[in-house]
């Protein structure tokens, strides 16, 4: 499924009034699947209280952003979000009372620090959509972003028209800071979020996230049973493994299992040319039989003849690097890049995995993915993780997010020591045949930051 942004609205530069109707100033919004359309951050809402403050010179003099209230033109708007986010009133106003027309200054700075985990493994992606009356810039840890000059993106009707600006190459994982300085060169100096007034369409607004792809197949309960998540779609090579497994039965996700399989398919769709960078499945286990240690995962490259022991199966315990123990949940992930594979089953798992194989050029022909576990594990999802590039990328850009950082790095690293993908896997920067320490070296050198961040 594509990737698309869900709302945070945040005000970010001035807006002139009219006919007593404040506009648009900026909304921020952050990557998501359409599956998470339905959640929404609110750590960036402007206004009091959310954390922005505001300076007249950018130096000193920092207090709360002013935002006494949700202005009521501010109404939610169905072409911006579902949800209704929106961001009020925000201005630098040391009081008392509250600001008039031609209240000083011209020009104010505002600042917001926020603190970003990864998510699904990969740095979030934040999209501002910003507008100003009359002029702003915005900076990210201290990179230019992007600018904006109402003059040059009025709207037919006098409204400022939003413009879309990406600030993930300038975020990194860990600590951030925005910074805005904004001028009014008019009398007014309102300055707020108006999603009723800038009317963006939903191309304008769902911004499409850098090359990315995230399946869920389960809901993510903790193993609640009998939702209609549980009952996962399977391809026919899934259905007929499930049948030679006639020790193993098959249920579904949220079940106990005892002497059973759990199989489920993930369908792949990349676009036309994109090329696969990594691919990670993060599976949510319980072990609910009574010998669990030689449990395993079968997949698309596995066989279950009629008779005899399935062939080219993952261990959980090469996965885990322990054997899992009755009773255990775990989260479980399966890196496509670098999978440990045995040949056959066996009643016992013991010493190193036969091979360790890249499986992308699997992924990639097959366009869908086959999960079976057996026999004892019970499932409550699993979601797979695809990045992929472009042939016009620049070298490093392994991602296709317009710059070579450190999610680039540690895209490259999960396949370390392994075969490359082909004589054009992106990873293999040496062109040698193999993902090595020399790849990493290439990548770190063309980092568009110091020390690859």
């Amino acid at each position: 499924m594509n990737t698309f942004a869900r709302t945070i609205a945040v005000a970010c530069a001035r807006c002139r009034c009219y006919g007593g109707a404040a506009l648009a100033a900026a909304s921020l919004l952050m990557a998501a699947t359409a599956a998470d359309a339905a959640s929404a951050r609110t750590d960036l809402l402007s206004g009091a209280g959310h954390g922005w403050l505001a300076s007249p010179n950018g130096v000193n003099g920092w207090i709360p952003a002013y935002g006494p209230y949700p202005n009521p033109r501010t109404m939610p708007n169905p072409f911006l979000n579902a949800l209704g986010i929106h961001a009020n009133l925000m201005w630098y106003w040391p009081g008392p009372g509250v600001p008039e027309a031609g209240s000083p200054p011209t020009t104010a700075y505002f600042r917001h620090q926020l603190h970003l985990e990864p998510e699904n493994g990969m740095k979030p992606q934040i999209v501002a959509l910003v507008a100003a009356d009359d002029s702003m810039t915005l900076t990210v840890n201290g990179i230019p972003v992007g600018s904006y000059q109402l003059s040059a993106n009025t709207m037919p009707n006098g409204q400022p028209a939003a413009v879309a600006m990406d600030l993930t190459p300038a975020l990194r994982l860990g600590d951030n800071q925005i910074d805005i300085r904004a001028t009014d060169n008019g009398v007014y100096h309102w300055v707020f979020f108006d999603s009723y007034n800038i009317n963006a369409s939903t191309e304008q607004v769902l911004e499409q996230r850098a090359a990315a792809q995230i399946s869920l197949i389960g809901d993510k309960d903790n193993f609640h049973p009998d939702d209609l998540a549980d009952t996962p779609s399977k391809s026919q090579h899934v259905l007929d493994m499930q049948d030679k497994l006639v020790a193993a039965p098959a249920i579904d996700l949220d079940q106990p299992a005892m002497n059973q399989s759990v199989g489920l398919t993930h369908d792949v769709s990349i676009p036309e040319g994109a090329i696969i960078t990594s691919a990670t499945v993060k599976l949510h286990i319980r072990m609910t039989g009574d010998i669990v240690d030689n449990d395993v995962i079968l997949f698309n490259q596995s066989n279950v003849p009629d008779q005899g022991q399935a062939s080219r199966v993952i261990a959980l315990h090469d996965l885990l690097g322990f054997p899992p123990q009755a009773g255990t949940t775990y989260d479980l992930v399966w890196n496509l890049a670098k999978t440990p594979l045995r040949n056959f089953t066996a009643d016992a798992v013991t010493g190193q995995p036969d091979q360790v194989v890249n499986l992308l050029p699997m992924l990639a022909i097959d366009k869908h993915l086959d999960v079976l576990l057996a026999d004892d594990t019970m499932v409550d999802y699993s979601e797979l993780s695809i990045t992929y590039t472009s042939v016009s990328a620049a070298a490093g850009d392994l991602n296709n997010d317009g710059a070579v950082n450190r999610d680039d790095l540690n895209i490259l690293l999960q396949g370390l020591n392994t075969l490359a993908s082909g004589p054009n896997d992106p990873r293999d920067l040496d062109h040698d045949g193999r993902i090595t320490a020399l790849d990493v070296r290439r990548l770190v050198a063309s980092c568009s930051q110091p020390l690859c961040m």
